[in-house]
């Protein structure tokens, strides 16, 4: 695989998370919204977002520790 390819495919599995990871930031924003006072507005979502992000991250690492 040449180095371009490699970059390539980086950058789309990048992409695809990130899209990824807002659709469900949007999802859970939207749910939480329906049950508790919780707006449906792009600031909620970008931290809910942040929230997911930051627990997978401490996840991982906790899991890579055993």
């Amino acid at each position: 695989m040449k180095n371009a390819e490699m970059l390539g495919s980086l950058v789309g599995a990048v992409l695809v998370v990130l899209v990824a990871g807002f659709l469900s930031a949007t999802l859970v924003t939207f749910t939480v919204g329906l049950f508790f006072t919780f707006p449906f507005t792009l600031l909620n979502i970008l931290k809910v977002w942040l929230a997911v992000t930051v627990l997978d991250l401490l996840v991982g690492k906790l899991m890579r520790k055993r």
